[in-house]
């Protein structure tokens, strides 16, 4: 037969649970803020090919922000909100999340914004457009392999240059063959692709999936029997065809 637990017995083995429990924690806390950094561990979540930023650039800022840098530095002595600030204040972070174990090991995990595009204007200034339209400064970042656009670029044309570089980004086919976006005298939208002397008239963005698709299939069933490098222009911007010479 079960012996039943009085419940003032039951109620202080409940207590004395928690206060064992706060006591390890407070044990814990305490070694990890003696614990002293033995390893910086840097993840960055972007592909390596869009990487504006690199484990060896954000390991020279910590050195630049931390005299000597972190290593032998006891947590305690280490902000983790202050680091995360920190690399968030840099136009290519879009969220930094930083810890510390109880192994010595600092770890900062980093969201990168993912670029789209390269943006160079008539005065030969330079930033990246990001997939959420920030503008992201080429000093101080790494080289991405994105598209370069250049030629009358208005804001309205810088807008519609973003709206056809997303839609590139995300077509793997328009993303392997696209080398340059330009806009010309007429405001028209044209692809320079790694094909050799060709260029791909778009126009306008509307319709831009259906216009890509018939780029597609023209690449796929028409020139590869003729060859790719046929035509030197294929113009898209009509509707319902393809213009080529």
């Amino acid at each position: 037969m079960a012996v039943k637990m009085k419940p003032y017995i039951r109620k202080s083995l409940y207590v004395l649970s928690i206060l064992v429990l706060i006591a390890v924690f407070i044990v814990l806390k305490g070694q990890q803020a003696e614990q002293i950094c033995e390893k910086v561990v840097i993840e960055i979540d972007a592909p390596i090919e869009k990487q504006l930023i690199t484990e060896r650039r954000i390991k020279d800022n910590l050195g630049k922000w931390y005299s000597g840098g972190l290593y032998g530095v006891a947590q305690s002595n280490i902000s983790l909100k202050e680091i995360e600030a920190k690399i968030e204040e840099m136009p290519s972070v879009k969220k930094a999340e930083v810890s510390f174990d109880l192994r010595g090991e600092l770890k900062l995990q980093i969201k990168q914004r993912l670029p789209i595009v390269r943006i160079i204007n008539s005065n030969g200034d330079s930033y990246y457009l990001s997939k959420d339209f920030t503008k992201i400064p080429t000093k101080g970042t790494d080289v991405a392999r994105v598209p370069i656009a250049n030629g009358r670029l208005s804001t309205t044309m810088i807008k519609k240059v973003y709206t056809l570089s997303t839609y590139v980004q995300e077509n793997e086919f328009m993303e392997a063959l696209t080398e340059q976006i330009f806009v010309d005298k007429n405001s028209d939208l044209v692809i320079v692709p790694k094909v050799k002397n060709q260029k791909i008239i778009i126009g306008d963005t509307a319709n831009i999936e259906e216009k890509f698709q018939k780029l597609i299939d023209f690449y796929q069933h028409g020139l590869n029997h003729i060859g790719w490098e046929k035509y030197h222009t294929i113009n898209l911007k009509y509707k319902d065809q393809i213009v080529c010479n």
